[in-house]
């Protein structure tokens, strides 16, 4: 089998070589294709590259005490960008509850407003490029530096007993009360067919559940994006007082950022568009008040491993904002800037790629596959390498996205690789041990893949046994 008997059908692009750059397979390798969640392999490969960096900036959610208007003390959450805060049973550290417990322990009985500070940030919930049809759903919910529960609000659906009867639903992780449901979905007979419609609109805390889902079926979770991450999380943080004896009398707010351009940037970019590019975005604002207490940062390699191997969206797209500032302030703008300086140590044309996000759900990024293999190739070779490596998810292993895929091939355990998809893509890039065992390093990204047809991934994962035979 080879790549066109692979592949027929498909637009397609290869690279596979050695850990020396040695080409072994080039197909369309220097053409620029969408690479859906393989993005993610730049901005997890950038953050290892500037651990020392990120670790050394404050990352922790903190709660914050000023004086209200009443005379009784506000409080204030303050976002600086760690995503893995969560809240409601079964938390595991870091979790709000122990804000919440601080602040009880500090002998604050009753509170004026709480405020959620998310002015770490500029204020760019979506990046360009997200599919509008997608922000209701919990992998595109709005990015800040504020997170609680992945800023999703989780939905569990299933049929009741008799057919015509509405479903039943429950909200999970602490949610209820947040949105209101409008529930119009019905059981259809067991012999019908799952057709359940999610809406929600942008701005509303509304959702409504339509359609149909046949009795007998299985429950199934239905993950809602938020359009203000940092409104949600006081919203739990209420909830969290409250259990401590904490009296909240007051409202619940949030504070954003705009992105603001300086006149640097106007200049640069107006008179010389060839000049090296200059973050000049406008910087946080700092919170006023006495911190309570903190949470600590969860470590930088636990992001990327989380990222890779579950191709997490919210934590790419706060890497990236974390990353920028590197380059002066937490923006995308400048997180994406320091990918671009980060690629040019790499050594790969700047027109081989774009990005306009880190997570990969941009339909405006573009990257080649032999920029992907030279990525892999430079990561494998810096100190950072075997954590790259393992942070990728494992063929056939018990966690990770491909721990359905490889099992009981030659290449079960000994292909690492992140998987990109999205409508009409497919991708895997990354390193596989041939049978030989010789490391190869490898990218196919399938594009404009007939929306009605089957994933192309079983296609791909038949390429690179074939290719694991013959090397």
């Amino acid at each position: 089998m080879d790549a066109h008997q692979a592949l027929a059908g498909l637009r397609y692009g290869i690279s596979v070589t050695d850990l020396d750059g040695n080409v072994l397979i080039a197909h369309r390798s220097e053409e620029r294709f969408m690479p859906a969640s393989n993005a993610k392999l730049f901005v997890t490969a950038a953050a290892l590259a500037a651990a020392a960096e990120l670790s050394a900036v404050e990352r922790g959610l903190q709660v914050m005490s000023v004086r209200g208007s009443s005379g009784l003390p506000s409080l204030t959450l303050v976002g600086r960008g760690d995503p893995t805060v969560g809240f409601g049973p079964g938390c595991e550290m870091p979790c709000l509850e122990t804000l919440a417990e601080a602040v009880a322990d500090s002998g604050i009985t009753e509170i004026e407003d709480i405020v959620g500070d998310d002015r770490w940030f500029a204020d760019e919930r979506r990046p360009l490029g997200w599919s509008w049809d997608d922000l209701k759903f919990g992998y595109a919910t709005s990015i800040s530096s504020i997170a609680v529960n992945d800023n999703i609000l989780p939905l569990r659906v299933r049929p009741s007993e008799s057919p015509g009867a509405q479903v039943q639903t429950a909200w999970l992780d602490a949610g209820d009360g947040y949105f209101t449901l409008q529930n119009q979905a019905k059981t259809s007979a067991s012999s019908g067919e799952l057709a359940l419609r999610l809406e929600r609109r942008e701005g509303e805390r509304a959702a409504r559940l339509y359609g149909e889902m046949p009795s007998g079926s299985r429950s199934m979770t239905l993950d809602l994006g938020v359009d203000d991450p940092a409104h949600l999380a006081v919203w739990y943080f209420e909830q969290a007082l409250k259990a401590e004896g904490v009296t909240v009398q007051g409202e619940l707010r949030s504070r954003h950022r705009a992105l603001q351009y300086t006149d640097e940037t106007i200049k640069a970019d107006l008179d010389d568009p060839d000049s090296p590019k200059t973050c000049r975005v406008s910087p946080p604002v700092k919170s006023d008040g006495v911190v309570i207490a903190s949470l600590p940062a969860t470590p930088i390699r636990d992001i990327v491993n989380t990222i890779n191997r579950d191709s997490q969206n919210l934590y790419a797209e706060v890497l990236l904002r974390q990353l920028g500032w590197i380059e002066g302030t937490a923006s995308s703008f400048c997180g994406l800037l320091h990918i671009e300086r980060f690629l040019n140590d790499v050594g790969v044309p700047r027109s081989s790629y774009d990005f306009a996000d880190a997570s990969g759900l941009s339909s405006y990024n573009r990257v080649t596959p032999a920029t992907i293999t030279a990525l892999l190739r430079y990561a494998a070779a810096q100190d950072w390498g075997d954590a790259y490596r393992e942070s990728l998810p494992v063929g056939g292993a018990p966690i990770g996205t491909l721990k359905y895929r490889f099992r009981g091939t030659a290449l079960e355990n000994n292909v690492f690789a992140k998987t990109g998809t999205l409508n009409h893509v497919d991708a895997l890039s990354g390193y596989l041990v041939a049978q030989s065992g010789k490391v190869l390093v490898f990218s196919i990204i399938v594009n404009d893949r007939p929306l009605e047809s089957l994933s192309a991934m079983e296609r791909i994962e038949s390429l690179l046994l074939q290719i694991a035979e013959q090397h």
